[in-house]
């Protein structure tokens, strides 16, 4: 491995940090002492992508959330499969009996028509929402930040308001007993997609095929992403203790 230095992008929302943070292990643990660390306004990040400014970025959803994003990114190579997120709609268990599927989201007006949605979803989302049909009767999607949607999210989970939640997989709110998830029949939501890591093609004879393959073979799992976004977003710990507490087995559930 000859490759020195290098910068590595992630988005910057927890189960993207905390895949970061692991690929940050294996870097350091084959000799790459000097890495920058990428993060911040998403629009940004995808422009510095396509661009080749970023040597590696974890993690891509691919081959449906983030497809434009990788086909435009020339530059890059993906590799490996850290782990296996899905997207999925759901409600406040309150409506559990009223409404099961995204089919019935179409006849009902009981249920708030504006939706928000975390930005790095937010064209999968759209197309999935105009191929339902539900842009047609009135369904409005608006993009925040990841953190925003969460808090706002939580709150509609706590009051049981009729709101509509874009969730993903792996996530420290999918088990939540406040929430249910709406059955998905055209499977545009449901669909498991693989978390895989981008590099500069130009890097990849420099950084030897000893990291490549590790990279290539590195499994987290979804359950291992759940924990250590629950140890972030609860339990206090940034993305390297998490990746740590991966590392060391130390990673628990909270109840």
């Amino acid at each position: 491995m000859t490759q020195e230095s290098l910068t590595l992008g992630f988005f910057d929302i927890p189960v993207h940090e905390a895949a970061a943070a692991a690929v940050l292990r294996v870097l350091e643990a084959h000799g790459v002492a000097d890495i920058e660390l990428i993060t911040g306004e998403t629009v940004a990040l995808f422009q510095e992508i396509r661009n080749g400014e970023i040597d590696i970025f974890a993690t891509l959803w691919t081959p449906d959330v983030h497809c434009d994003l990788l086909n435009s990114a020339s530059s890059m190579q993906a590799i490996g499969n850290l782990y296996q997120p899905f997207l999925f709609l759901a409600l406040p268990s309150k409506f559990k009996a009223e409404i099961t599927s995204i089919d019935q989201l179409l006849q009902s007006t009981d249920i708030d028509r504006e939706v928000i949605v975390s930005e790095i979803i937010y064209d999968r989302v759209l197309s999935a929402f105009q191929t339902y049909g539900l842009i047609d009767v009135g369904y409005i999607l608006k993009s925040a930040t990841d953190e925003e949607v969460i808090s706002r999210y939580r709150d509609a989970m706590t009051s049981q308001e009729p709101k509509i939640m874009v969730l993903y997989s792996p996530s420290f709110l999918e088990d939540s007993e406040m929430i249910y998830q709406l059955k998905d029949s055209k499977n545009l939501f449901a669909q498991e997609q693989k978390a895989i890591i981008l590099i500069k093609k130009q890097l990849i004879d420099s950084l030897g095929a000893d990291l490549i393959d590790e990279l290539e073979e590195m499994t987290l799992g979804n359950q291992v992403m759940k924990l250590m976004e629950q140890a972030m977003r609860v339990d206090g710990m940034d993305a390297h203790e998490a990746a740590e507490a991966w590392q060391r087995g130390k990673l628990v559930v909270r109840t």
